[in-house]
This record gives structure tokens, C-alpha cells and sequence, in this order.
């Protein structure tokens, strides 16, 4: 009799460490998926990505872009071998995974294309620059915050940019 309590302790034993480990692993289930990000392209619109290549062929390159409409945005080079130059260009934003999208644009006054795939859950990004004779492929990091509206007289950029662009007229 006292061996078959024992067998009934264990089984109920068992049965509730197994209990334990699945409402552990919903919770953990559960606060995973609550960290995801559900970024829609749209939700770039008025924000200002700083973006930093890591590797790459443009290694401690960093670069302000302002996401000014849909289709519009404008990059400023903070560092690297484009520091200081600008250029406002069409782009296209394509939602790849639930917190990944992948914005292409074509460089007007160079005519390559850059490819860049972000990730906001893990605020890293890929991308790959085509040029003609030539594919660089970059791998970094950014930040996201908001921007202020656009304006022509360039009144709402930070001072880095005002300085920089004063500089090169």
C-alpha cells in the first residue's frame, strides 16, 4: 500500500513539474511575441533613420535619412567618404517579415542603387550598393526617431547639416 502512494506522490509530482514547464513556456511564447514589431512602410513617414555601416566596404560610414513622404526621402552623409553630401531621391519600401523592411532607391547624381533591408526588432540592417562595375555589401546598425516636416529653407535641420551644407556652397 505505502509502495503504491509512492507511485501516485511521483506521478503527481511529475505532473505538475510538466504543468510548470508549459505555463513557462507560453509566458516566455508569450513575451516574445510581444516584442515583436508589426512595422508597416507607412510608418517611416516623418521619421529620421542614423544609420551606421559596421562591414562592409564602407566601414564607420554613417548616414542621417529622413523619410520625408512615401516615395521621397532625403540621405545625409555624417561620415566616410561621401561626409557632408546630400541628395533627396524616390525610393520604393517593400515589407519583407513582420519587423523587416527593405527600402531601394537609385542615387541620381551617381546612378548606383542601394538595397537596404531593416530590421526593428533587432535595429540591424543589410544592404547592397550596385554600381555598374562593382556590388558592395554592408551590414550595420541604426536608430529611428521622429523628424520635423520638411522644409525648402532647411530651418528644420539640426545644425550638423546647416554647417555642412554651408560649407560646400
Amino acid at each position: 500500500m505505502a509502495d503504491r502512494n509512492v507511485k501516485k506522490a511521483g506521478a503527481g509530482m511529475r505532473n505538475t513539474i510538466i504543468f510548470l514547464f508549459v505555463i513557462f513556456f507560453v509566458q516566455i511564447t508569450a513575451c516574445g511575441m510581444a516584442q515583436q514589431v508589426d512595422i508597416q512602410p507607412e510608418d517611416l513617414v516623418g521619421k529620421t533613420l542614423t544609420e551606421t555601416w559596421r562591414r562592409g566596404s564602407f566601414v564607420g560610414a554613417s548616414y542621417k535619412t529622413h523619410i520625408i513622404t512615401p516615395n521621397r526621402m532625403r540621405w545625409f552623409a555624417l561620415t566616410g567618404n561621401l561626409k557632408g553630401k546630400s541628395e533627396e531621391v524616390e525610393y520604393v519600401c517593400t515589407k519583407v517579415g513582420r519587423e523587416i523592411l527593405q527600402i531601394s532607391w537609385r542615387e541620381e547624381t551617381t546612378g548606383s542603387q542601394a538595397i537596404v533591408t531593416y530590421n526593428f526588432k533587432t535595429m540591424k540592417m543589410y544592404g547592397v550598393i550596385v554600381e555598374k562595375k562593382r556590388d558592395y555589401l554592408l551590414q550595420g546598425s541604426f536608430t529611428i526617431e521622429l523628424t520635423n516636416a520638411k522644409r525648402d529653407d532647411q530651418s528644420d535641420l539640426p545644425q550638423l547639416f546647416k554647417d555642412t551644407l554651408n560649407t560646400e556652397q
